[in-house]
């Protein structure tokens, strides 16, 4: 944690760049909310103009500011400016609107977010935000005036025209970027493009409740980072993973019985998972597919509820794992896979004890087993018994009102392997 006087020396350092960014989003806020009061400018304008301008504000962040410091305390204190505008009703050109959404406020954290990952790096900071700021506006603004083949998503819906715009948009925005800062060379260049315009489309899709705003910021730094600081040839594993996502989406088209926000997830799982991890990282997580898709395809339900949440504790993991590149998550993964697994059995298997401890006792070994076999000299034992625990602790959060219980539940039981493996090695 940065000292307080750190904080007060990177203020003065930045001084002149943090008071024209402050009084550059003063401005535009205090613009929108007259605009808004005086011409009765519905809020969607008003909040998706504040939204663009806000993105070209932040946007000259590495040319204005230097240190975190300084990044911290403007993103913390225009996070509070939003709440208080919240609590007092002096941003209704913002806040008034009728869906539910969070994303004013994850604004500030998505542009910290972006600069400690980028280390103010100008391309991995200002392509991740433009795409947010530029390609988020311009599908909600299509999606309104011309959605007309929508799908559902957790709690509400997107449309295709939507996120075709999104993807055009996207495309637009990182093309430019990477040709004007010179990486990659051509004709490298368009596949990266590619690559994350594909990646950013399909969390833009599936994502809720502005939920956007921090997650397509971080999925286009993660795709430009693993391409542009490890080299293109890091770019066969993301195109890899696309190819197989697409072919697993194929060949279970009929089984499954995946919705749109279903089969977004599950591409975006696989692709995920073998671009940051491979082989070894997604045949447990294939095993598991396989063994709820073929087994019980009458009872699966192939919703993005039923989906996300069977894969989103060991995602953690996977991307851990890309983030630290330690070797050591791996067990804790397979972990949360299997407990996602015994999870499954539990719902899908058939009322009667035996249908269940069956359905468990499946779903802990497949994942656990593909493993061992993929991996030897893994603790199987280790990984079989904390995905029971995890199984057990959805259990007993099975009746209360937390929201992300599989989520809560298979993260922990990673997290209780990981713990052994460091007592083992302290001993």
């Amino acid at each position: 944690m940065p000292t307080t006087r750190a904080i007060v020396d990177a203020l003065r350092a930045d001084a002149v760049g943090a008071a024209v960014i402050s009084v550059a989003i003063l401005l535009l806020f205090v613009g929108a909310e007259l605009f808004g009061r005086f011409t009765r400018a519905p809020t969607e304008w008003t909040r998706k103009g504040t939204h663009v301008g806000a993105g070209a504000v932040v946007l000259c962040f590495p040319w204005l500011v230097q240190h975190t410091e300084t990044v911290v305390v403007l993103s913390s204190t225009f996070a509070g400016l939003l709440v208080g505008g919240r609590v007092t009703g002096l941003l209704s050109s913002i806040h008034n609107v009728e869906r539910r959404t969070g994303g004013a406020y994850y604004y500030p954290f998505a542009v910290l977010l972006a600069w400690i990952l980028s280390g103010g790096e100008a391309l991995t900071f200002c392509v991740p935000l433009a795409v947010m700021a530029v390609a988020d506006t311009g599908a909600a603004l299509v999606g309104q005036r011309a959605g007309e083949t929508t799908f559902r998503v957790m709690d509400g819906s997107r449309s295709v025209e939507g996120s075709l715009a999104f993807f055009g948009l996207a495309f637009g925005v990182v093309l430019t970027g990477c040709a004007l800062d010179g990486r990659p060379g051509w004709p490298g260049i368009l596949l990266v493009t590619l690559v994350v315009a594909i990646l950013t489309t399909s969390v833009e899709a599936i994502s809720v409740r502005g939920s956007d705003n921090i997650l397509i910021p971080y999925a286009a730094w993660l795709g430009l980072d693993r391409t542009l600081r490890l080299g293109l040839s890091d770019l066969g594993g993301w195109v890899e993973g696309m190819i197989l996502a697409i072919g697993v989406l194929l060949a279970t088209r009929e089984r499954a019985g995946l919705d749109v926000a279903g089969g977004v997830t599950v591409f975006l799982i696989v692709t995920l998972t073998w671009a940051l991890g491979g082989t070894t990282w997604l045949l447990p997580l294939l095993g598991l597919y396989a063994l709820v898709v073929f087994f019980r395809p009458d009872r699966l339900e192939g919703r993005v509820e039923m989906v996300f949440p069977t894969a989103a504790g060991a995602l953690v993991w996977v991307l851990a794992f890309a983030h630290s590149g330690a070797p050591e998550l791996h067990a804790p993964y397979v972990s949360a896979v299997a407990a996602n697994g015994a999870i499954a059995g539990l719902l899908l298997a058939p009322a009667s004890v035996l249908g269940r401890v069956t359905g468990v006792a499946v779903g802990l070994l497949v994942p656990s087993v593909t493993m061992a076999w993929a991996v030897p000299g893994t603790p199987l034992v280790a990984v079989v018994l904390t995905a029971f625990m995890g199984l057990g602790l959805y259990r007993l959060l099975e009746r209360t009102p937390l929201m992300g219980k599989r989520l809560v539940a298979t993260a922990s039981s990673g997290l209780l392997l990981l713990g052994i493996q460091a007592m083992r090695e302290m001993a």
